[in-house]
């Protein structure tokens, strides 16, 4: 295990005056509520996300382009009892510029819920649900390639979150040309000190994928591969027209154990951010990144020491420091707009790259009718 060389009082100095564990993501996450009075009630809903982020990127690894489309998500939603609710329904995606639908699914989600606890089957409470940090989860996922099925299981109390779960992303058949894949999650943080109204806990993660199977003609080797992050944060909520201060600092750690098919074997990184926010809906990040041969294969791609585009182009050791300025404004208890403007400066290339985007996020459910006693 290799740790990233620079020198320890920048690690502090960035903790200290840095103002969560993640991005603020809460608006884009879309859970499942299980309530005890909706029992034996039929729903109709919809989750709809439109979406532009463009990337100003040039000089570096990474080259710029621009996201801009849409997503729909129908559905019916059935509370069965007080603690299951089941969900069917369909996910089409729009991608402007592209005269067909990117992604068309069928939506299936069964959820039993008891207390804190909770576990689904079906498409899950996928992508930025997990809170995981960019450098394992990339944002754009949600943009592109959000959904995620198999089984998950939940613990969401406030002082301790687990999210555990298992993405079966391709089915092997007999003499099928692909590989089997799947990803396997466990996001958690644990609140183990509180004073006053401050409280520290400690985040760990770890996402794995594995390729592989016996049915398959592909030929490939066995893959298996590993990332994982452990780190502290802090929150103090404060009262006025700034309510919270966040201050982390993660240790990031990635490893192919079957040593095969990646430019390295393993790469680790610092990663160190914190956020300040407000009552009128802006939240100020700031973080610094060092890696060194560091791969995650769904992480931020400009967190990576190899090109997401064009495996030729490498970077050992990237160092950013980026800033974030990112505004959520709700017009309706149902409907949130969402800025954002992300600029960092690259200091392994000496260049200044951003990012901007436009969310809307409108999700809601009516009620149709009651199981008669």
């Amino acid at each position: 295990m290799r740790i990233c060389r620079f020198p320890l009082i920048v690690f502090l100095t960035f903790f200290t005056i840095s103002a969560s564990a993640q991005l603020n993501n809460r608006v884009f996450e879309d859970r499942m509520v299980v309530e005890e009075a909706d029992s034996g009630k039929l729903w109709i809903g919809m989750n709809t996300l439109g979406f532009f982020k463009n990337n100003e990127y040039t000089g570096t690894i990474i080259d710029g382009y621009t996201l801009f489309g849409y997503q729909f998500q129908p559905f019916l939603s059935y509370n069965l009892t007080k603690n299951i609710r089941i969900d069917a329904g369909g996910y089409f995606q729009k991608d402007f510029g592209n005269n067909k639908f990117s992604t068309t699914a069928p939506i299936f989600s069964f959820k039993w819920r008891k207390k804190e606890y909770s576990v689904i089957f079906g498409n899950l409470e996928s992508s930025l649900n997990h809170r995981l940090i960019e450098p394992l989860y990339d944002f754009e996922r949600v943009l592109n390639n959000r959904l995620e099925t198999g089984a998950q299981l939940q613990l969401n109390r406030e002082d301790f979150f687990v999210d555990a779960w298992i993405d079966w992303q391709y089915m092997q058949y007999w003499r099928d040309p692909k590989q089997e894949q799947l990803v396997a999650g466990l996001s958690l943080q644990k609140r183990v000190l509180k004073i006053g109204s401050g409280a520290l806990s400690i985040p760990l993660q770890v996402v794995s994928r594995h390729q592989g199977g016996q049915l398959d003609v592909a030929g490939l080797p066995i893959q298996t591969l590993f990332n994982t992050a452990v780190g502290l944060n802090w929150t103090q909520p404060i009262s006025g027209r700034v309510n919270q201060v966040t201050l982390n600092g993660f240790y990031v750690y990635d490893k192919d154990i079957t040593l095969t098919r990646q430019a390295y074997i393993d790469g680790d990184g610092l990663y160190v951010n914190g956020s300040v926010s407000t009552s009128f809906g802006l939240n100020v990040m700031a973080s610094y990144w060092q890696g060194r041969e560091f791969m995650a294969f769904q992480g931020g791609k400009i967190y990576q020491s190899v090109s997401f585009f064009d495996p030729t182009k490498i970077q050992p050791s990237p160092q950013l420091m980026i800033f974030r300025f990112l505004y959520d404004y709700r017009v309706d208890q149902n409907l949130t707009l969402s800025l954002r403007y992300e600029p960092y400066f690259d200091m392994s290339f000496k260049t200044f790259q951003y990012s901007y985007g436009l969310y809307i996020n409108y999700r809601d459910r009516y009620f149709m009718m009651r199981r008669k006693k």
